[in-house]
C-alpha cells in the first residue's frame, strides 16, 4: 500500500454503488485499506442529500446508478452548487469504458476513473493518487473558486515547471483558467505549444474554443469539423459547433448540430432549451409549447425535471392568455396557473422562488388581485434576486402592467445590458433569449399604443363592439394606467349593461384605486361614473 491504513482511518468517504453485492464487495476493500468512516447510498438523490449536510474526504461513485443522474451528472451537481470541499478527491467506478469531458477540469474533474473488477490494491493506488494530486491542486482550486484566475495562475506555475507527472494536468488547467479569463489568444498559444509536442483530443477542443472566441469563426469551424469524426470528443464538438453557429445568428445550422448532440446525451439540458426557444424566436409559440410539455412529460419527478421547462411553459401560456379572446379569456387563464402549480415542490429552492413569485404576481394581476400582485413586486425589487433574463422580463412586464414605468424601464435596461457569465451554450442561449425578448417587448409596447389609438377611432366612429375589443387587448398588458381605464370606461358605458363584460369592468373599476391620477383623470372619472351601469358596481 502507499498509504498507511492510519492514514485513512480519520477520513470520511461516501460510497455510491446501486447493487447491493456490489456495494457490499467494495465496502469490504475499503475497510480492509482503512476506512473507518464509511457513508453507503444506492443513487444520486441520497448521495446529494449527503452532500448538502456532510464534508467527505473521498467519493467513489459507480457510473451508472440505476433510473437518474449518472455519477458524471451528480458531480457536476456538486461542483456547480460548490457543494464539494476543496480537497475532496471523486473517482468513478465501471464496468464498461466510459467517455469523461474533455473539457472542464477547471470546475474540478474526477479525479479517477477505474475499471471494475478491480482489487483493493488497485484502488488503495488510486486513492493514494487521486489525494496526492489534490493536495497538490489545493490552493488552485481554493483561488478558483473565488474566481481569483491570477492568483491560481502562480499557483500552476511551479507545477507545470516541475515537469512531473502532474505537470500535464497543470498544463491544461493552465489553458482553461486563460480562456475563463478571457485571455484567448494566451489560451490558444498554450493549447497549440501543447499540439506540437502531443495531439491531445482536448488541446484541439480547445484550440477550436479560443479561435472562436476571438471570433475566428471560420478558423473555429475548419477545427471543429474534423473533431466531429472523433467519438471520444464528438458531443463537446457538436456543443461548440452550435455554439459557433448561434454566435453567428445561424439558428437552423446550430439546431442540426444539437439534434445530434441529443442522439449522444437525450438529457443535455442546455440544448433542449435552444431548440425548445428556437420555435419561439421564430415566431411559432405552439411548437415551443409542445416541445417543453414533451420536456416535462418525458423527466417529470426524474432527476432530469428542471423548473425552466414549467417556467417556459408558463410564459408562453401566460402571453396566450394575454392575447385571447374575452370568451376563452377564464379557460387560458387556469390552464396557465395549472401549469405554473404542476411544478413539483422539490424544485422550490433559493434560486426558483423569486423566479415563480414573479410569475404568480403577474397571474394575480389577471385574477383581479392587484394589491398582492404590487406587494409582491415591491418585495423582489427589495431583494433583486432576479438575475436571468426571462425573469427580469417578467419583473419589466408586472411593473408596466402595475403602471410602474420608471421601474419598467430600468429591468428593460438591464435586460438590454444583459451579458452571459460564460461564452458556452448556455451563454449563447441567453443572450439570444435577452435579445429576443427585449425585441418582443418593444413591439408590445408599439402594439398596445395602437390598440389603444384604433379603439378610440373606432369608438369615435360608432364602432362601440370592436372598439372594446382593441381597448380591452391594450387593458389586458396595461391594466393600471388611468388613461386607458377611462378610455375602456368611457366606451363600454355606451352600450347597456352586459353581463359579459361584467368582470372586466370591475377588473377595471379596482384597478383605477391602484393607477395615479391626475385631477384632469380624476374630474373625467366622476363625470363618467354616473354614465356607468349599476351591474358593474355590483
Amino acid at each position: 500500500m502507499i498509504f498507511q491504513t492510519s492514514f485513512y482511518k480519520s477520513k470520511n468517504l461516501l460510497l455510491i454503488e446501486d447493487c447491493e453485492p456490489v456495494r457490499a464487495s467494495i465496502k469490504g476493500m475499503l475497510q480492509q485499506i482503512g476506512f473507518d468512516n464509511i457513508t453507503t447510498v444506492s443513487d444520486a438523490a441520497q448521495a446529494m442529500q449527503l452532500a448538502n449536510k456532510d464534508n467527505f474526504d473521498f467519493i467513489l461513485a459507480d457510473f451508472d446508478l440505476g433510473a437518474g443522474k449518472n455519477a458524471l451528472q451528480f458531480f457536476t451537481e456538486l461542483s456547480q452548487q460548490a457543494l464539494l470541499r476543496i480537497g475532496c478527491c471523486v473517482l468513478l467506478t465501471s464496468a464498461e469504458p466510459r467517455r469523461l469531458p474533455v473539457l472542464g477540469v477547471i470546475h474540478g474533474a474526477p479525479d479517477a476513473f477505474i475499471l471494475k473488477p478491480f482489487s483493493y490494491v488497485e484502488l488503495e493506488k488510486r486513492l493514494a493518487k487521486a489525494w496526492s494530486n489534490r493536495v497538490k491542486f489545493r490552493k488552485v482550486y481554493q483561488a478558483l473558486r473565488q474566481y481569483n484566475y491570477k492568483t491560481a495562475q502562480l499557483e500552476l506555475d511551479p507545477i507545470i515547471n516541475a515537469k512531473n507527472s502532474t505537470s500535464l494536468l497543470a498544463l491544461r488547467l493552465m489553458a482553461e483558467v486563460l480562456v475563463a479569463e478571457g485571455s484567448y489568444s494566451a489560451a490558444l498559444k498554450l493549447y497549440e505549444q501543447v499540439i506540437q509536442q502531443r495531439d491531445f483530443s482536448w488541446a484541439r477542443l480547445g484550440q477550436a474554443v479560443a479561435t472562436l472566441q476571438i471570433e475566428g469563426f471560420a478558423a473555429a469551424e475548419l477545427l471543429l469539423i474534423p473533431l466531429l469524426e472523433l467519438d471520444d470528443i464528438r458531443p463537446e464538438a457538436l456543443e461548440w459547433l452550435a455554439c459557433l453557429y448561434l454566435r453567428q445568428n445561424n439558428i437552423e445550422l446550430a439546431i442540426k448540430q444539437l439534434v445530434e448532440l441529443l442522439k449522444l446525451d437525450n438529457s443535455h439540458l442546455a440544448a433542449h432549451s435552444v431548440i425548445a426557444s428556437s420555435w419561439l424566436w421564430q415566431g411559432q409559440p405552439d411548437e415551443s409549447s409542445k416541445y417543453w410539455q414533451k420536456l416535462i412529460q418525458q423527466y417529470r419527478f426524474s432527476a432530469f425535471d428542471q423548473p425552466d421547462y414549467y417556467f417556459a411553459l408558463t410564459r408562453i401560456q401566460l402571453e396566450q392568455t394575454l392575447r385571447s379572446k374575452q370568451s376563452d379569456f377564464l379557460t387560458m387563464l387556469k390552464k396557465t396557473v395549472d401549469a405554473l402549480a404542476m411544478m413539483p415542490q422539490k424544485l422550490i429552492n433559493e434560486q426558483t422562488e423569486p423566479v415563480t413569485a414573479v410569475l404568480r404576481a403577474r397571474l394575480m394581476l389577471l385574477q383581479g388581485n392587484i394589491a398582492q400582485a404590487k406587494q409582491q413586486f415591491l418585495q423582489l425589487s427589495a431583494e433583486k434576486v432576479v438575475a436571468e433574463p426571462a425573469a427580469i422580463l417578467d419583473m419589466a412586464r408586472l411593473a408596466f402592467a402595475l403602471g410602474d414605468i420608471k421601474n419598467s424601464e430600468a429591468y428593460l435596461s438591464q435586460l438590454k445590458q444583459f451579458t452571459p457569465q460564460k461564452p458556452d451554450l448556455t451563454g449563447e442561449y441567453q443572450r439570444l433569449s435577452a435579445e429576443f425578448l427585449v425585441k418582443q417587448e418593444l413591439q408590445l409596447r408599439t402594439e398596445i399604443r395602437q390598440w389603444n389609438q384604433a379603439g378610440m377611432e373606432q369608438a369615435q366612429a360608432g364602432n362601440i363592439p370592436q372598439a372594446i375589443s382593441q381597448l380591452r387587448q391594450a387593458f389586458m398588458f396595461m391594466p393600471c394606467n388611468t388613461a386607458l381605464i377611462l378610455n375602456f370606461l368611457q366606451t363600454i358605458s355606451q352600450l347597456p349593461a352586459d353581463r359579459t363584460l361584467k368582470a372586466l369592468a370591475k377588473l377595471a373599476m379596482v384597478a383605477l384605486e391602484f393607477s395615479n391620477k391626475t385631477a384632469a383623470n380624476q374630474q373625467r372619472l366622476e363625470q363618467l361614473l354616473p354614465q356607468l351601469p349599476e351591474m358593474y358596481f355590483d
